[in-house]
């Protein structure tokens, strides 16, 4: 429907797949386009919801620019909102991790749409207990 040049990154195309459910559930009419295109546009909405590539070649041809500009407000809300969120809710850690750790890291991270920390919170946030005492692990003994 449109050339707009806006690309819906990878990480960001959860809270626009989000947006665009609410919308479609709230409005039938939403895409502003004829029944027999509605129907269409939706069945390959569904289909181009879980790749990247897809979902932005589905938006391209079916959006027009308001439609793209309330995707690209919604998703600048939800990253100021999570920037606020991380800045004065906890403070940060920088940590080295060897190159392996780090792919195994981005590799999941990338797979559940979550940054780094979020995998590790996710994943290992209920594992509080441990083998060793803290002085005794290999992390704290060069401290």
């Amino acid at each position: 429907m449109t050339d707009y040049p806006y690309i819906i990154r990878q990480q960001d195309r959860k809270v626009a797949t989000t947006f665009i459910d609410s919308q479609l559930s709230k409005d039938s009419e939403w895409f502003g386009t004829t029944k027999p295109q509605h129907s269409a546009a939706k069945q390959e909405y569904l289909a181009a919801r879980a790749d990247p590539i897809h979902f932005n070649t589905w938006c391209q041809k079916w959006l027009n620019e308001a439609q793209w500009m309330e995707i690209r407000k919604v998703i600048s809300m939800h990253k100021d909102h999570k920037e606020k969120r991380q800045r004065y809710t906890e403070p940060h850690k920088t940590i080295s991790v060897t190159h392996h750790a780090w792919e195994i890291l981005s590799e999941l991270a990338l797979q559940d749409q979550l940054s780094l920390s979020e995998v590790i919170v996710n994943r290992l946030g209920n594992n509080h207990a441990t083998d060793c005492s803290p002085t005794e692990s290999r992390y704290n003994l060069g401290n």
